[in-house]
């Protein structure tokens, strides 16, 4: 992980034509933050991961099931109030930029970086695959009034979505509003 921080000769993932101008100035919408960003869903998928790969063999004990159900809803909550939050934080920047919805959850376009499209793509990927394996093998040899923990590893994915669009919010590249007749007020949202 050291090229992301650009250490390596290569270009920082989060610095260059992907800064905008509509980006919020602070301390940390620096180099930092954007870096911050992509090692924070990386790290929250390992330790989905990680619990998963202690939660399947028992996935029939107590334990294991709160464990998982704890860290999936753990995940999941992050997730809903970084969903939330890049999205108040978009509202502000479509006054002066063009974003659309598949540019800030997904990293479509232009809008971030090839490495950091790519990174945290498979990083979102990642998190869907192993809840939906995790969901299916805790349904395999389900009984009666036996539940399937493994499934709260669904609302995961919720996490990688909210990582993807506060570092779109944050650092991506979105062109001027297409329809310039509507003038930005100077009004705060929220």
């Amino acid at each position: 992980m050291s090229d992301m921080t650009g250490t390596s000769g290569e270009r920082d993932i989060t610095a260059g034509d992907h800064e905008c101008e509509g980006a919020t100035a602070d301390p940390l919408s620096s180099a930092q933050a954007g870096v911050a960003l992509v090692r924070g869903d990386a790290v929250g998928t390992a330790i989905f991961a990680m619990v998963l790969a202690i939660a399947i063999p028992l996935r029939d004990e107590r334990p294991a099931q709160v464990l998982v159900g704890a860290v999936s809803m753990v995940l999941f909550s992050i997730g809903a109030v970084g969903c939330l939050w890049a999205y108040v934080s978009a509202l502000e920047r479509s006054r002066v930029h063009e974003l659309g919805v598949a540019n800030l959850y997904l990293l479509t376009g232009r809008t971030a970086p090839p490495k950091v499209k790519r990174l945290m793509s498979l990083v979102l990927a990642a998190q869907v695959v192993l809840a939906f394996a995790g969901a299916i093998i805790g349904a395999v040899g389900l009984t009666g009034s036996q539940v399937n923990a493994l499934a709260f590893g669904i609302l995961v994915p919720m996490f990688g979505l909210a990582m993807n669009s506060l570092w779109a919010v944050r650092h991506g590249s979105f062109g001027p509003r297409i329809d310039p007749s509507v003038q930005p007020s100077n009004r705060k949202i929220g």
